[in-house]
């Protein structure tokens, strides 16, 4: 078992038949896909994952990676903070009629006789665990106010203007 320090390499097979466990923490600064947070960049990332087999004989990761980023509020704009918490299962495939082998019920991870880098399968989990659309409850900027009318305007600001009054001259 890996606690603490985490491994920036791994053989997942290995660590799959040898049923490890890797838990830790590491900075959002050590996730290269996720420098466009700057604000976050310092938050802490839980990492639990445990390597094994299951009972098909799978070499699968099971676990967790959690952590904090500030995202901009898809409605004001401003900050806002999320929790993201990502649950991890997959099984470990090295080709694609593998990862077609599998069951529905599981997600492949195309690994290859390389050690894997684990920040890869980090990003990937957060970014797929990540709000389509951040949004504050409620907002802390006062948000305009549509009435529900249209704002009038002027007829030359209007393109079709020219062609009503074309239209009506015709008559």
């Amino acid at each position: 078992m890996f606690s603490g320090q985490l491994p920036q390499f791994l053989d997942p097979r290995k660590y799959a038949d040898q049923g490890r466990v890797v838990e830790g923490q590491l900075t959002v600064r050590d996730l290269p896909r996720l420098q466009d947070y700057e604000e976050s960049l310092d938050q802490p990332v839980a990492i639990s994952l445990a390597f094994g087999r299951d009972e098909e004989g799978h070499r699968r990761i099971e676990g967790e990676v959690s952590t904090r980023l500030v995202l901009p509020c898809q409605r004001c704009l401003e900050p806002v903070t999320c929790d993201i918490k990502a649950t991890i299962d997959v099984a470990l495939v090295w080709n694609e009629e593998q990862a077609k082998a599998l069951p529905e019920r599981l997600d492949p991870w195309l690994i290859d006789d390389e050690p894997m880098v684990l920040t890869d399968l980090l990003e990937e989990e957060l970014l797929l665990a990540m709000p389509l659309v951040a949004l504050h409850d409620p907002c802390p900027t006062a948000l305009p106010h549509d009435s529900g009318e249209p704002e009038k305007q002027e007829n030359a600001d209007n393109p079709f203007a020219v062609l009503a009054q074309l239209k009506g001259q015709g008559k």
